[in-house]
């Protein structure tokens, strides 16, 4: 009942906000002729098209049809075989404005006009007026007005004909500063294009009335004839306004009206929409949808009866509600029960999808797609991969934060008494650590209250004997219990000494625990944890990663809050599915689990999580406690704390490449079993917000490419689809917004605390960004330790610790004051595209800054190795290998 509730109420609310997009519009109906067109032939998609398809019977066909709602058209070229207009117009009675094209090019000029005198000379009658250039001085800026009016008095001369008017075409701002353009001409085109002047609707016939009155007032002796108006059904809005084809059929219907009224001499642009000219790079993708008709000769609207701005909202309504109603019942069925609370932040976050899906579709011009136009379907499948991509993270996100907040049923904390007392052998890892910090391991190891435990310390390539031989001849004052080894030339990382470690551990340890040489553990870790293992099917017991250091410094504070997001929301809601992420330090393995996997894998630099995902296809679970077991340090620097989580990231997608077919296809191992339908998905939406980074680095790069190419080139290149900058924004705002929600909610710092866990993880963005893209790519990169007790690094080197951060931060502030000075805001996408860079800009910004923070003084000594003295050296009882 509760799902059903909540899905109703964001339904309903979906209907409703479709319905409230549509409202009505005033427009007259029109059923007169059209006075004139401006006529280009239907069907030509591509340039190719434009050029070579072109045809006697292509023109009849589109005449044919036009004919019956006009007498009247203006073309732009005799090239591409539109000469042949005039000849095919003849057989239906109508009259032509005949176009010529100039360019820069004069030799073009001068076929383009002998074309153009041929096909005048072979129809006097049906051509009555010649538009000698368009927009070639005001828009393209290719000619002069000089040049321009020259031409028009060579064809008028050439064409000595009085019943012919000879003269050009231009915007009517360009009239008003090169009246040049006039000499010699029987009449002055205007284009008066409201929608490119970024006018309203509602303000469009005034703009029409006053920018034709401004010119008429400029030339009194000349006839005005408007060469171009009209509106297009599709594009990106232009300050107010707004392209849709009831926007272009309200607009034709009140000017057809107005021109009746005012006895305007026009050609409307244009009869068929124009999809090569999406391609064509001069006018955007609005160019394409100018026409009355689409490219194929359907009209596109109605000259009679009602309009309205939305007049397809039922159908968008229907598919929002339905849409968001199926995937709602879909999803909520299999999300564990949570509260009335939890059922409608899914739900409307649901409704959000599906609406946001539905803008996208609706403010993309997919029409005239070709699937032969590579370009275009890359876009297209772009677009896709982003929404779906976007999609799927925000919902899983979504699902992780309603179960964080308001799941009903928890898995009890772990609890217990032991009845005897296994076997149990800790390993502790080292290489090229400071000693005194490890002997502090060591000597909180010995405080165990666990009587049947043994401790190898295995340490493996560490040349310098000043770090390890002082460990080992401590190891001999805390008893037998404790063993020390040195290994040099040891292959395999830290994997590699681990097993080596199995290799040496008693026969009769039952369980093996692993600590990080820097850690702390509390004195009753095993016997609080061990009782768990009652269970056979109980693999891993793991305890959450602390730190010690969070005082030590701001820098040591943020980290900490980063930190702790994870281990108190995310492994607690991973352990509620048994998928949790094994860590490494603090957990406690069965050993019989581990032989039969076949214990470290060595090829992986995350060696603790793969050992978990094995053991989790081997059937058995693990079990996750939120107290605190140990405490161990943070990195001391900016570099180290990249360093670790590039590791990390790395690790993961060296895991998720070689486990595949166990995460997303649920393969067998040899003994039957496989991850569960939860482990598989708490991994791949686990990992999700890590491959968002590596996406968002991609997207970035790609981003600051176009703004480039659009601050050099703006006539070519506009701002990207509105689609993919809502992404970036999408991405950013998932990630925030729920950091900073569940982590005052579960972690308990408050706003601050939230705040300083947000930033910091942004702040390794592109570092993960770059770990999935080279672990996607490459599989070979070797094991990177965390160093640990570093001095500060000093602030002079915070642009060498954050440089190719700092570089993307001052590239994207160049972008964002490049959109700023190209775009001026016309549309609402440039809009959009600004924020979509500013959020870009964040990541980058927070790692400079956490760079800067992290050089400030420590407030500790500047070593912890010990005085260890000129005996220290001595020959030991140490066990040593080459």
């Amino acid at each position: 009942m509760r799902i059903l509730f909540a899905l109703l109420a964001v339904c309903f609310a979906s209907a409703a906000f479709w319905a409230s997009l549509d409202q009505p519009l005033s427009a007259p109906d029109w059923k007169g002729q059209i006075r004139g067109i401006a006529y280009s032939p239907s069907g030509l998609y591509t340039e190719e098209d434009k050029d070579t398809k072109v045809t006697d019977e292509l023109i009849r066909r589109d005449l044919a049809q036009i004919s019956k709602m006009t007498k009247r058209i203006r073309t732009y070229t005799v090239d591409y075989h539109h000469d042949r207009i005039p000849y095919v117009a003849k057989e239906f009675g109508m009259k032509v404005a005949l176009g010529l094209w100039l360019r820069e090019d004069k030799e073009y000029n001068e076929r383009e006009i002998e074309r153009g005198l041929k096909a005048i000379a072979d129809n006097p009658k049906v051509v009555d007026r010649v538009i000698v250039g368009n927009e070639a001085v005001g828009v393209r800026a290719e000619l002069t007005a000089r040049e321009v009016s020259d031409y028009i008095k060579r064809v008028k001369l050439a064409i000595n004909n009085p019943k012919i008017e000879v003269g050009t075409a231009e915007v009517w701002p360009t009239w008003l500063t090169e009246p040049e353009l006039a000499d010699g001409a029987d009449f002055v085109g205007i284009h008066i294009l409201p929608y490119w002047d970024g006018v309203t609707l509602q303000d469009s016939m005034a703009h029409v009335i006053t920018n034709f009155d401004k010119v008429a007032k400029l030339y009194p002796d000349k006839k005005i004839v408007i060469g171009e108006t009209g509106w297009p059904s599709e594009g990106r809005v232009k300050k107010g306004a707004v392209p849709t084809a009831a926007f272009e059929a309200a607009f034709l219907r009140q000017f057809f009206r107005l021109a009746e009224q005012k006895n305007y001499d026009y050609y409307i642009i244009e009869a068929f929409d124009q999809p090569w000219k999406g391609d064509a790079g001069q006018e955007g993708a609005v160019g394409r949808f100018w026409g009355m008709l689409d490219a194929e000769g359907n009209p596109k609207f109605s000259m009679t009866g009602p309009l309205s701005s939305f007049q397809d909202w039922a159908i968008f309504a229907g598919i929002a509600a339905g849409g968001t109603f199926l995937l709602g019942i879909l999803i909520l069925a299999i999300v564990p029960k949570v509260s009335v609370r939890g059922h409608l932040l899914l739900a409307s976050v649901l409704g959000l999808v599906v609406s946001g899906a539905l803008f996208i579709f609706d403010a993309s011009s997919f029409q005239y797609i070709s699937v032969s136009n590579v370009g275009s379907i890359a876009i297209l499948l772009l677009v896709a991969f982003s929404g779906l991509f976007t999609a799927t993270l925000l919902l899983t996100e979504t699902v992780e934060w309603a179960l964080s907040l308001w799941r009903k049923d928890r898995m009890p904390e772990i609890t217990g008494a032991l009845g005897y007392f296994p076997r149990i052998s800790i390993h502790v890892p080292t290489h090229n650590e400071p000693p005194l910090m490890v002997m502090q391991t060591l000597n909180y190891l010995a405080k165990l209250e666990y009587p049947n435990f043994e401790v190898i310390i295995l340490d493996n390539n560490t040349s310098d004997e000043s770090l390890w031989r002082p460990v080992a001849a401590h190891c001999e004052t805390l008893g037998a219990k404790f063993r020390f080894y040195h290994f040099e030339n040891m292959k395999g990382f830290k994997a590699g000494a681990l097993n080596k470690a199995l290799e040496l551990t008693d026969p009769a340890a039952a369980f093996i625990g692993v600590i990080d040489s820097d850690y702390q553990v509390n004195p009753n870790w095993l016997k609080a944890v061990l009782p768990s293992f009652a269970n056979e099917k109980v693999g891993i017991v793991q305890a959450p990663q602390d730190y010690r250091d969070a005082n030590e410094s701001l820098f040591k504070g943020l980290l900490y809050e980063e930190y702790n997001g994870f281990f108190r929301i995310g492994m607690v809601e991973r352990n509620e599915h048994n998928a949790i992420i094994q860590h490494g330090t603090m957990c406690v393995v069965r050993r019989k689990a581990m032989d039969e996997v076949g214990g470290w894998a060595e090829w992986c630099i995350t060696e603790d999580t793969e050992l978990g995902l094995r053991i989790f296809e081997a059937g058995y679970t693990a079990l996750y406690t939120q107290v605190s077991m140990g405490r161990g340090l943070m990195p001391d620097t900016y570099a180290a704390y990249k360093g670790q989580r590039y590791r990390w990231v790395y690790g993961a997608m060296q895991i998720l490449k070689r486990h595949a077919g166990a995460i997303f296809q649920g393969r067998k191992i040899a003994n039957g079993s496989s991850l569960s339908k939860a482990q598989r998905y708490q991994f791949i939406a686990g990992w999700m917000p890590w491959l968002a980074d590596g996406f968002s680095l991609v997207f970035s790069l790609l981003a600051l490419v176009w703004s480039g190419l659009m601050i050099v080139a703006p006539r070519y290149f506009d701002v990207p689809l509105t689609a993919l900058s809502a992404v970036a924004l999408a991405l950013f705002a998932i990630k925030t917004m729920k950091t900073l929600w569940l982590h005052r909610a579960k972690v308990g710092t408050g706003f601050q605390g939230s705040l300083a866990s947000a930033l910091t993880g942004l702040s390794l963005s592109y570092t993960v960004g770059m770990g999935v893209i080279t672990g996607l790519i490459t599989s070979s990169k070797p094991f990177m330790r965390t160093p640990k007790c570093e001095d500060a690094a000093p602030w002079t080197q915070v642009f060498t610790i954050a440089r190719a951060e700092a570089t993307l931060f001052v590239a994207t502030m160049i972008a964002i004051f490049g959109t700023m000075w190209s775009t001026q805001f016309d549309d609402p996408a440039d809009i959009v595209w600004f924020m979509a860079l500013v959020v870009m800009s964040v990541p980058y910004a927070a790692a400079v800054t956490l760079a800067l923070i992290s050089t400030s003084n420590m407030g500790r000594p500047k070593s912890q190795k010990p005085d260890i003295g000129s005996n220290s050296l001595h020959p030991l009882k140490v066990n040593v290998a080459a």
